[in-house]
């Protein structure tokens, strides 16, 4: 679908962002103001205009305000200023200045993962919680400048807080298959947590690929020109590369999750 069939992508955009900014998947926030999840993924594309309706819903869950909501969404003119009730003293509100404050927050959240070790750092953020998208392999381009990362609503997803995914905006979950890493307590079905962020060393667990092969978990090891990928398993034998452009490293594993029956 081309972007003329999309002519509302400004405010999709900054519904969908606000919305994972809030650490609600599509379907809870589709919930939370009484539209079914294919409704809201048409917004969220850019193919639907929310109504004022759903906006006033919007602005009650999301961190933002409706008069915010509705100037991103071209139902008013840029110049449209907010008139103070009669007899109040508060001055006009500026919306074209707010939604674009707005949209520069939101920037910056995507675009650096928040640091504990900040000192503007808020301690409530460790408890803040979004969606994270859960793959049985890693697709193709995964990691290039569209970053499938940010457009996982038809995936699986699971919801954890920033301290348990390291801050890491581009974080992601991998779904175990075989049994390479048993002795390192990674077991078949178990989703794995990737930070691409977190610097790897010698002797983590890493998400790699090589030879253009599907992505595996192995502990990685850099031995000058050498990489060595080791398993956790001695049913397994070590993966030795010489050659750096056969490897790719997506990240650090930093969260083992087990769903107990």
């Amino acid at each position: 679908m081309s972007n003329s069939e999309k002519p509302f992508l400004e405010i999709g955009r900054l519904i969908r962002n606000l919305r994972i900014s809030a650490g609600f998947a599509q379907h809870e926030l589709a919930e939370q103001i009484g539209i079914n999840n294919s409704y809201l993924s048409r917004i969220e594309n850019g193919e639907r205009r929310p109504s004022p309706k759903i906006m006033k819903k919007m602005a009650k869950v999301l961190p933002t305000t409706y008069e915010d909501l509705v100037q991103a969404s071209g139902l008013i003119s840029d110049d449209f200023t907010i008139v103070p009730k009669a007899g109040a003293m508060a001055p006009r509100k500026d919306i074209s200045k707010t939604i674009q404050d707005l949209k520069n927050i939101v920037a910056t959240m995507e675009k650096s993962p928040v640091s504990p070790r900040d000192p503007a750092f808020d301690t409530r953020a460790r408890h803040q919680r979004r969606p994270v998208p859960v793959y049985d392999r890693i697709p193709a381009g995964a990691f290039d400048e569209a970053n499938v990362v940010h457009d996982f609503d038809n995936i699986e997803q699971i919801i954890l807080t920033e301290e348990e995914i390291g801050y890491d905006p581009k974080a992601f979950a991998l779904r175990v298959r075989g049994s390479s890493m048993v002795n390192a307590g990674i077991l078949e079905d178990d989703i794995v947590i990737v930070s691409p962020s977190s610097h790897v060393e010698n002797g983590d667990i890493a998400a790699v690929g090589y030879q253009g092969v599907d992505i595996t978990l192995k502990k990685f090891y850099c031995l000058g020109e050498v990489f060595v990928l080791q398993p956790c398993n001695p049913e397994y034998p070590p993966v030795t590369i010489t050659d750096p452009d056969e490897l790719s490293i997506l990240g650090k594993v930093i969260l083992v999750r087990r769903k107990l029956i």
